[in-house]
């Protein structure tokens, strides 16, 4: 797991390399194209020379106006050697995937948008290794696949709740922002926690922001190989501390031990005070298991920094 500035630096050299590639492949199909028409390559050496005049006389003093009109010349004559070879006019031009930049990464003294597009692929392809992001958005949640039977917890039925907090997750997703809060997704395991927190992930992400998921056994294997391993050039608690949204799922499922509990401490109470919002998932419902578990400090951080929803209904992975 990368944080940011790893994830825009291999952006970058991603379209960097697109710059390489493209630049090698007209060269290669210009040199192929010389070796076949030796008209042409004279065409282009006589407009080398050309060039070359120009600056000399603009460096030395010469005449630039009869320097510029033998470029002018030779760039006619080396466009219609192009086309009397059969190649169109743009033949050798590097074909950049971004013509924006022109696959430099910078357009106007700033990042391209092209450098943050390639972020959010790798981030969604990271995700995806560790989620089935790409199956989990909002469109495929199925509200009719909850009971219509009142729940007498909730005073209304499984599918209007899940309706109601279908569209509260399509409004936090589209109103991201620092000030979002963070949310406690509980319930027992197959009612769509999962399904919903990726969903919002996946919003996210398209609008721009910097989205991690990791399950939290992941996340405690994790730090643990971290905290024994100092040769290990994985950074996953300075990522997850850094993340414009972090999806933290399965709590209960992780390994307990001190280090867990202090780094989970230090993880939740980084974001809260740099205004990072989280999105639990957890299969524990009692409130009471929850602070047994993760300790009174802990727990009360997390519970009492977060909108609580509790999911309700049958199994919908055995639907």
């Amino acid at each position: 797991m990368r944080t940011k500035d790893e994830l825009f630096r291999a952006a970058q050299r991603e379209v960097a390399a697109r710059r390489q590639q493209a630049v090698m492949q007209a060269e290669t199909a210009r040199r192929a194209a010389y070796a076949a028409h030796p008209a042409l390559a004279e065409a282009d050496n006589a407009h080398m020379r050309a060039g070359l005049g120009l600056a000399k006389a603009a460096a030395l003093g010469g005449s630039i106006e009869a320097a510029r009109a033998a470029l002018t010349r030779a760039d006619e004559a080396l466009a219609a050697a192009v086309r009397e070879a059969g190649y169109e006019e743009n033949a050798f031009t590097p074909a950049y995937r971004c013509p924006l930049c022109e696959d430099t990464g910078m357009r106007g003294g700033i990042p391209c948008s092209c450098v943050a597009e390639a972020a959010r692929r790798l981030r969604r392809e990271e995700i995806n290794a560790a989620s089935p992001l790409g199956l989990c958005q909002f469109a495929s949640f199925e509200v009719a696949r909850y009971s219509e039977t009142v729940e007498p917890e909730l005073g209304i039925s499984p599918r209007e709740y899940m309706g109601k907090l279908l569209n509260y997750c399509q409004t936090y997703a589209a109103r991201f922002s620092q000030n979002s809060p963070n949310l406690l997704f509980m319930g027992h395991t197959g009612l769509g926690k999962t399904h919903l927190a990726l969903a919002i992930a996946d919003a996210v992400l398209e609008g721009g922001h910097d989205v991690l998921y990791t399950s939290a056994a992941a996340l405690a294997a994790q730090l643990g190989r971290e905290h024994f391993d100092y040769s290990t050039k994985d950074e996953w608690l300075a990522a997850c501390q850094e993340a414009d949204l972090l999806i933290l799922d399965d709590l209960g499922t992780e390994y307990i031990t001190p280090l867990t509990i202090s780094v989970l401490y230090e993880l939740i109470n980084t974001r809260m005070l740099t205004h990072r919002p989280t999105i639990y998932a957890t299969n524990i419902t009692d409130q009471t298991v929850f602070m047994a578990r993760y300790t009174e400090k802990v727990a009360s951080r997390m519970l009492g920094g977060c909108k609580m929803f509790k999911f309700f209904g049958a199994d919908q992975r055995l639907k």
